[in-house]
């Protein structure tokens, strides 16, 4: 089955153990995977001078940290390197990419261009009265020829998808137990080339939690390896917002959401951190999608729908910094940012909608966890879910 031209992404179904379900990303995933690999190591050795064999070395000193967080995440990942043909190391390289590239002898170089916009919008502002949480997730264009949807069944822990580059774990998913995870890079004078639990290996872990204050505990529990925010919302009708810097607990601010809503982009927004901000003053383009975003979802005032946030997320005020964003030809090609995959999440309906590329270039396809009969693991279509186009 070509699902790429049903979907814009191959969607993958996987079952079984971390190990079998990795085994089987592996094999159906194996040239996204191996393309995967070719990308970066074009981008560490231009963004941060690392061959591929530095990027081994380097990543190996996560490994310890990630056994005593989620073992799980180690089997998943050796099950990938098997069934595509490569090294557990590789694998783990592609899982620690963001701490690679932000090192501290790179990060203002890798810190000057934005990435994603996300949010959540609670019942008490939606036209059903539902719970949605979704983001653009904007990052170098050639990420799209490697993005897979991952749809993971499971007996002993929440079914989930999300949406990833090949060979990663996790990005912004859901979980059937009715939590979103959502997701913005955060760049800090803190980070340097701390130890601790890589940045995706958190996002793969927040899909096993069944509620958003065990997530959220989990996020204070982890030892980390770099600043990011952790936007969670639940079918309960609850988000948080989390910014983290590396390290421990004390590099942790939550935010509850002001009038139904919240919204993040790339910078910090907590009056404790942002002294340590590195992006903003490289990129400040992050505050006007912030408020564009912001204003763009407030505009149907207590009735969102599906449609406005799609709209919100197709905006190009501020291009080419804007939420919906396209490759600015006049940079090199792996300075370049584009939206990747635009994704909104319906958590009391258990829907998973989301473009492949610039939403305004794109219609919506969506996934149910509850959709799918029991079998062998697949890669299946998904449902399209039209909706307005806009002009860029």
């Amino acid at each position: 089955m070509n699902a790429r031209e049903e979907t814009g992404l191959p969607r993958i179904v996987l079952r079984g153990s971390p190990y079998e379900r990795g085994v089987r990303y592996g094999q159906l995933a194996r040239d996204r995977i191996r393309r995967s690999m070719a990308f970066y190591r074009e981008v560490f050795q231009y963004q941060a001078g690392l061959s591929w064999d530095d990027a081994l070395r380097l990543a190996g000193r996560y490994r310890p940290y990630i056994a005593d967080f989620s073992p799980d995440s180690l089997l998943e990942m050796q099950g990938i390197a098997e069934g595509a043909g490569l090294t557990a190391d590789d694998i783990l390289v592609l899982n620690a990419r963001s701490e690679l590239m932000f090192s501290a002898a790179t990060r203002p170089a890798a810190a000057a261009a934005g990435e994603c916009t996300s949010f959540a919008i609670l019942p008490d502002m939606t036209a059903n009265g539902h719970t949605y949480a979704g983001q653009n997730w904007d990052w170098i264009p050639t990420a799209l020829e490697t993005a897979v949807v991952l749809e993971v069944h499971r007996d002993d822990k929440p079914s989930y998808v999300t949406v990833a580059e090949a060979g990663h774990l996790a990005k912004a998913g859901m979980n059937d137990a009715g939590l979103a995870v959502c997701t913005n890079t955060l760049v800090s004078s803190l980070d340097g080339d701390r130890l601790g639990v890589p940045y995706h290996i958190i996002l793969r872990s927040l899909l096993d939690a069944p509620t958003i204050s065990a997530a959220t505990r989990l996020i204070y529990a982890a030892q980390r390896a770099f600043s990011a925010n952790y936007l969670l919302a639940h079918r309960d009708g609850l988000a948080v917002n989390v910014e983290t810097t590396s390290g421990d607990t004390r590099g942790v601010s939550t935010r509850l959401p002001k009038d139904g809503m919240l919204v993040h982009t790339n910078h910090f927004a907590a009056d404790d951190f942002k002294q340590y901000d590195i992006r903003v003053n490289l990129y400040p383009g992050s505050l006007f999608r912030l408020d564009d975003a912001r204003r763009n979802l407030r505009r149907e005032g207590q009735g969102v729908t599906i449609a406005g946030i799609q709209h919100a997320l197709r905006s190009h005020h501020n291009a080419p910094d804007s939420v919906c964003w396209h490759p600015d030809t006049a940079k090199p090609a792996l300075d370049r940012r584009a939206t990747i995959a635009s994704i909104i999440m319906d958590l009391d309906a258990g829907e998973f909608l989301f473009t492949a590329g610039p939403p305004c270039l794109s219609d919506y396809t969506s996934v149910r966890l509850d959709a799918e009969p029991r079998g062998q693991e697949t890669m299946r279509q998904g449902r399209r879910h039209p909706g307005p186009v806009c002009a860029q």
